[in-house]
């Protein structure tokens, strides 16, 4: 269930991902970097060269890369040291080898640092170090060190926005996200994603697009919801066929064969994975490997087929030890133990077992060593620092005379009560200043719920005062008059035609009345719950084939308390009724989540969405947001809305249950 999620990084410093094989392209890059005459033309093509045979064969990459690093050096070329140290890093990345990545991006790193602090606003030098950044956040994300990758990314992500590079910040937002999704806080992390998406479909970025699409499959499989995983890696899948992005093809087939696993399709599941495989093995990527080989064992373990699932989680262990995968290693050993004591083979059980601990231990505490490592560095740096100053004072004291020395203790006793009590004053006028501001806010916001809470209760009373006397009270009056008309009847006949006709009005009041009721508390939300009701109203949309309404729903509860289910009913009927008049839309999918304590819930249309950030600022347009927000801040819930013209609606929120 490993490595679901897609990173990119070739895309930040090259403008295609399409993985090319020999051919003529590489005959004549050969037959130029022989010809080369100047130094940069060398440079360029043997780096050129090095992204050619990348994705297959990566042992023929550095060689080319080490080409145009000796090169750069020689002539003394800053930016193309950079570039070629990059391209080593992402070489061996590619390769899984990890620690001689790390060692090539940090040189690329120093020597970028190094322009950016001669030239601060070079955009170029922004360029080249913000692939860099993403590239080592990349590496500390494969290793699981999550904080570590989130600070790489956020460092690549505002040089991106600072040069305008959206390729590069909807790959960097995308990463978050995937970070985010590893870190179990699926909400944030669908937030990154779906922003990360529109970016890269508005500057058409197709390898941007399919990460996207990609890191949003992960997220519903990971929930689950394998339907929904399965539309997002399946449209993944098509553009990267499409586009021939062979390497990226490896994750999307090993996603794709573990939807068909975790659904039993297991026919369809080897299919995909076999696919993997052979991709891998043609462009010689260890990483794939270790991939397919460990699901591929998972597989056969679900089968219950235990000698070959031993036989692939081997491969994938010996690979993993090759390449120096801690991960891999330690996940690999965790299955093989499993299979050996299903198999009674307690001593191997043990054994990789023991090994699995060992590696996991070895993770944790090098990055603890790492962190305490950090921390005695900066420790001793101060005390240094103070040192150094006590003594350059003790030396100044004792060239003083007593006389001066006294004065001048006295005069620094003086000021430092002095500046002791300003501080003091200071400090508790700021605070008594902060906690007065504090409840400011406090009392304004719950005046503003407040405020929203009159107004929906006042619209409500108003449509059913309306409702009562348009609907009700002018049948009730008219069936007066008609009962009054029996007395005065002349005949049986026509007493009989009054009595029908009052009866008829009489049940046209009853109707009435139930609709009215029905309004006030739907009889659905009442019996059935939230779900049920909320399908009930989109199956009646559904019904006039105008618009399409998919709901979702994992572990949900049949009834929450009646101010939670009325307040979220009425809510997302009032969104769905928005999408209809306003969005033009043909399709909303809205999903509901129920997690231990908590309920989270999205809401999303492929409509013509608007400018969110205007609308609500406006007082007139925006009191229907402004509504919505104020009933989820009313039953202690957040709500996260997305919207930009051309982009679609989008709505998260989340509510402790």
């Amino acid at each position: 269930m490993k490595k679901h999620i897609r990173i990119l990084f070739a895309v930040l410093l090259i403008p295609d991902l399409s993985l090319l094989s020999q051919n003529s392209n590489t005959d004549s890059l050969k037959a130029a970097l022989n010809s080369s005459k100047n130094d940069s033309a060398y440079i360029a093509d043997a780096l050129d060269l090095a992204w050619e045979y990348m994705y297959f064969n990566s042992d023929t990459a550095i060689v080319y890369a080490n080409k145009g690093l000796q090169r750069s050096i020689d002539s003394d070329k800053g930016l193309e040291v950079v570039n070629s140290y990059n391209t080593l890093g992402v070489c061996y990345i590619v390769l899984g080898k990890y620690p001689q990545a790390i060692s090539n991006l940090k040189k690329a790193l120093g020597k970028g640092d190094l322009l950016l602090s001669r030239e601060p606003d070079n955009k170029k030098y922004k360029r080249r170090v913000l692939a860099v950044y993403a590239n080592i956040g990349n590496i500390y994300y494969y290793q699981a060190q999550y904080d570590m990758s989130i600070e790489y990314y956020l460092k690549s992500l505002k040089l991106a926005r600072e040069i305008d590079y959206l390729g590069g910040v909807s790959v960097c937002i995308s990463n978050i996200g995937a970070a985010y999704k590893d870190l179990l806080n699926y909400p944030k992390a669908l937030e990154y994603l779906y922003e990360a998406l529109d970016i890269a479909m508005d500057v058409g970025e197709k390898p941007a697009i399919t990460q996207s699409l990609n890191n949003l499959g992960s997220i519903y499989f990971s929930i689950p919801d394998y339907d929904s995983a399965y539309y997002y890696f399946y449209k993944c899948l098509k553009i990267n066929e499409a586009e021939n992005f062979e390497h990226e093809l490896i994750n999307n087939y090993v996603n794709m064969g573990d939807v068909m696993r975790e659904t039993n399709k297991v026919d369809s599941a080897l299919f995909y994975y076999k696919k993997a495989i052979n991709i891998s093995s043609r462009l010689k990527s260890l990483d794939g490997l270790i991939n397919c080989n460990y699901m591929i064992g998972q597989l056969y373990l679900k089968k219950k087929e235990f000698r070959k699932s031993q036989e692939y989680l081997n491969k994938s262990l010996e690979l993993a030890r090759e390449t120096g995968t801690s991960r891999f290693i330690m996940l690999s050993n965790e299955k093989l133990a499993e299979v050996y004591l299903k198999t009674n083979n307690y001593k191997s059980a043990y054994e990789h077992f023991y090994e699995s601990s060992k590696v996991r231990d070895s993770i944790f505490s090098a990055e603890s060593d790492e962190r305490i490592a950090e921390m005695e560095t900066k420790y001793r740096t101060q005390e240094k620092e103070k040192k150094i100053n006590f003594l350059n004072e003790k030396t100044k004291l004792q060239a003083e005379n007593s006389r001066i020395t006294k004065f001048v203790s006295g005069s620094i006793i003086v000021i430092l009560l002095l500046v002791i009590a300003v501080v003091i004053i200071s400090y508790r006028s700021f605070k008594n200043k902060q906690m007065a501001e504090r409840r400011r806010l406090q009392q304004q916001n719950e005046h503003k719920i407040l405020d929203i809470s009159i107004e929906t209760e006042y619209k409500e009373r108003k449509r059913f005062a309306e409702d009562l006397h348009d609907g009700l009270g002018v049948l009730l009056s008219a069936l007066k008059l008609y009962i009054n008309e029996i007395e005065g009847a002349d005949d049986a006949a026509e007493r009989n035609k009054i009595i029908r006709q009052s009866n008829k009005m009489l049940d046209e009041a009853i109707t009435n009345a139930r609709n009215i009721s029905n309004n006030i508390m739907p009889a659905a939300l009442k019996n059935n719950g939230l779900e049920m009701a909320l399908r009930s109203f989109a199956d009646n949309i559904n019904a006039t084939s105008k618009i399409k309404i998919d709901i979702k729903a994992t572990n949900i509860k049949t009834h929450y308390k009646n101010s939670i289910e009325m307040n979220l009913y009425r809510v997302l009927t009032e969104m769905i009724n928005n999408t209809i008049k306003h969005a033009s839309a043909s399709e909303v999918q809205i999903s509901f989540i129920q997690k231990p304590d908590k309920l989270f819930i999205t809401y999303n249309d492929n409509g013509k969405g608007f400018d969110y950030e205007e609308v609500i600022k406006s007082k007139d347009k925006g009191m229907g947001l402004g509504n919505t927000l104020g009933r989820i801040s009313s039953i202690g819930g957040k709500c996260t809305i997305k919207s930009k013209p051309g982009a679609g609606f989008f709505a998260g929120i989340e509510l402790a249950v």
